[in-house]
């Protein structure tokens, strides 16, 4: 029997009981093993993750669910804590508030600076601890804090997982017809997941000082997916190179709801639905990415381009066209100074809270776009 026909009969023999990790790890691994590339398919239900699916080394693999709006992969509620004490460098117990999921033994990040970054040399936003123990209202450390806790801070999993993660040398990976849900509710307090608790994340080892460092993930198509409620982004590509992401549906996530990061390149983001995000697309060190025919609806900026490493060509020829915005609350699109030879053409910005296009870089091309209803300025050009 081929190998597509095997995990799709395999799949629909137990789609009587919602999916574990486990299970669906399982069945991914398999099919990775597979010499023509095998399929995923995924039946309806709501299957919890309790860690991430992991896809490494996989060549012309999909993962497909019968159904987008009914075959639903979501991460289950979020570990975290509200420090309501200053906790000072040296003390072992964090008083706090909302603790929800904790354990002993966890991995613990404390939002609130750290020490001083070898790359920026300012402080990290951050510093980490270990649960020793939980009690009401009290968390014991492993080890004394080696920086203060404020109150206010959060406190949160460092392994906080994500849905769906793409590792090592991966090669045309399809990605269909799912739901992926972040488990984020309203209730929850502001958790800005970054690099965990994402929808999708692809990487590509690499480093800020020397760029690629191996393979980069290429060939990556994520086609008519729902993807929702993440605390961290919806899609974050790092050093990726020639992925699609076409006709999804992505919103209410509290970071960026697609995210082109360090050395991506040859990106297509095209005919996707963008809302109440963050940041609707970010590139960020990212080049030669196509953004069109997208619309963005009342994100926090719409799309935001600038540059982190210091690599020459980064952030350069990327083109945003067609593209509609609506009621962003801060600037339509923006391009921030380090970047150059992009183009944004051919958009429709309307009632931007602040402005509808800022240009900082140098030799970019901005032309044919309307704007209307922005609180400030249509255009802003820094010099």
């Amino acid at each position: 029997m081929p190998a597509r026909c095997f995990f799709l009969l395999l799949f629909m023999l137990t789609s009587a009981h919602a999916l574990t990790s486990a299970e669906l790890q399982q069945f991914i691994d398999e099919a990775i093993q597979s010499k023509d590339g095998g399929e995923v398919v995924i039946p309806p239900g709501r299957h919890v993750l309790e860690r991430a699916l992991i896809i490494r080394d996989a060549q012309k693999l999909r993962i497909t669910g019968l159904d987008a709006e009914t075959t639903v992969l979501a991460l289950a509620p979020a570990a975290f804590a509200i420090c309501v004490q200053e906790a000072k460098a040296g003390e072992t117990v964090v008083r706090a508030s909302r603790m929800q999921e904790l354990k002993p033994g966890m991995d613990l990040r404390i939002e609130a600076e750290g020490e001083i970054d070898a790359f920026t040399k300012k402080p990290k936003p951050y510093h980490l601890a270990k649960v020793k123990a939980v009690r009401e209202n009290e968390i014991e450390l492993a080890a004394p804090l080696k920086f203060p806790c404020p109150a206010g801070t959060m406190l949160r999993d460092l392994h906080a997982p994500n849905l769906i993660e793409l590792r090592g040398k991966c090669d045309k990976v399809l990605i269909s017809k799912l739901t992926l849900d972040g488990g984020r509710t309203e209730a929850d307090p502001l958790i800005r997941g970054h690099s965990e608790l994402c929808g999708i994340f692809a990487q590509g080892d690499y480093s800020y000082e020397k760029g690629p460092t191996g393979p980069k993930v290429r060939g990556v198509m994520i086609d008519r997916c729902f993807i929702q409620n993440c605390h961290g982004r919806g899609i974050a590509l790092y050093s990726c190179e020639d992925v699609r992401i076409e006709k999804c549906t992505i919103r209410d996530t509290s970071d960026e709801a697609i995210d082109l990061d360090h050395f991506t390149s040859g990106a297509v983001l095209r005919h996707n639905h963008v809302a109440r995000s963050l940041v609707g697309v970010e590139l960020n060190d990212a080049s030669g990415c196509v953004v069109e025919q997208n619309d963005f609806l009342e994100c926090g900026t719409g799309i935001n381009l600038w540059r982190w490493c210091k690599q020459a060509g980064l952030n350069e020829k990327n083109v945003i066209r067609g593209n509609e915005f609506l009621r962003t609350k801060g600037n339509g699109v923006q391009l921030a100074s380090g970047t150059a030879l992009n183009t944004v053409t051919e958009n429709t910005i309307l009632d931007s809270g602040k402005n509808g296009i800022v240009i900082n870089g140098t030799d970019q091309m901005v032309k044919d776009n309307t704007i209307r209803g922005s609180r400030l300025k249509d255009v802003v050009k820094v010099k």
